[in-house]
């Protein structure tokens, strides 16, 4: 790297570091084959606890090391302290959890673990909780595990209240959505509140399908312009196209109207790819397909002559799928 400066180790030091990192290697099997022997001996106490702690911190993917000390906790801890100790105690576990997501946000076992503990915590703060998560999906908007983290929380809080934060939950999406278009996850969570929303009647922007599905359109158009190869949106845009919701609330000619303004639009994003880059954009193509098909559905058949052309062009723009278009040409 420009600026660093080059250290280079004489060969006694380079021996002695290497010799350094063999005892660490020793040591860590050592402690593993120890604890694992404990393990399937059934062996819980504080000490074990202590040892799980030790490999934890060394490495936090050690999914069978999580399983034990949780074994441990059940058998040992859950049946010996009172209920403001062990109040206490995963409190402690809470913070050792978050000590582990500061250094590893997208490890799962420690994800795993941290609802683990909510589930058998007997003074759980959920607020408190659902402000941590909206912490780290401000750090990493797009962390899956976080999102999915956030449904839990959510669920317990309503479950505990008796009231809905779907709308809330809404325009979270919508807010991430904003600050990055890219965001897989947001536009997931999207597809589970909306139906929601519609069933409450939530506000007035969720009385009329058609004047939401246009606004989320509206929406999907910037993501598409702003970034034409992020597959989340036209994902999201399929589902609004083809889900229930809509198809069902909307008049046959409303939404024929819908899917040709749409099918225009993306043929237009298509061309400008192409004079941009030399060539069609996959997303696009595949889209124009769909929604060529969604129209033939409504008008009996009359696109056939459209989805078999643009299937043709999604072949020789992306030759590695050949055989799976041409199962789709045939069906």
């Amino acid at each position: 790297m420009h600026g660093v400066k080059r250290f280079h180790l004489t060969e006694e030091a380079r021996q002695q570091k290497l010799a350094r990192e063999a005892t660490k290697i020793k040591n860590y099997k050592a402690l593993t084959q120890s604890i694992l022997t404990k393990k399937e001996n059934k062996v819980y106490n504080a000490t074990e606890f202590d040892q799980t702690t030790e490999i934890l911190n060394i490495n936090p993917e050690f999914y069978t090391i999580w399983n034990y000390r949780r074994d441990i906790i059940t058998s040992h801890y859950m049946t010996t302290l009172t209920t403001d100790e062990l109040a206490s105690f995963f409190n402690n576990e809470l913070i050792f959890n978050m000590n582990k997501f500061k250094q590893f946000p997208k490890v799962y076992w420690i994800w795993n673990h941290r609802v683990w503990i909510l589930e058998n915590h007997p003074q759980v703060n959920w607020e408190g909780e659902l402000a941590l998560v909206g912490k780290i999906l401000a750090l990493d908007a797009r962390n899956f595990h976080g999102w999915t983290y956030r449904r839990f929380i959510v669920q317990k809080i309503e479950k505990a209240t008796g009231k809905s934060l779907a709308l809330k939950e809404f325009d979270f999406t919508t807010e991430k959505i904003n600050n990055n278009f890219s965001n897989f996850s947001a536009w997931h969570m999207r597809t589970k509140l909306v139906p929601k929303l519609f069933e409450m009647r939530a506000t007035k922007d969720f009385e009329s399908v058609e004047g939401f599905l246009k606004k989320e359109l509206e929406l999907l158009k910037n993501a598409m312009y702003t970034d034409p190869e992020d597959q989340s949106v036209f994902i999201y845009l399929r589902w609004l196209l083809t889900d229930e919701l809509f198809v069902r609330n909307l008049p046959e000619d409303k939404y024929l109207e819908i899917l040709k303004a749409e099918l225009d639009n993306i043929k237009e994003l298509n061309e400008l790819e192409k004079e941009d880059n030399g060539k069609y954009n996959n997303w696009c193509l595949k889209t124009i397909v769909i929604i060529h098909k969604l129209i033939s559905e409504v008008t009996k058949g009359k696109e056939a002559d459209e989805i078999q052309s643009s299937l043709i062009e999604l072949i020789e723009s992306d030759p590695l799928r050949k055989n799976r278009y041409i199962d789709h040409s045939k069906s």
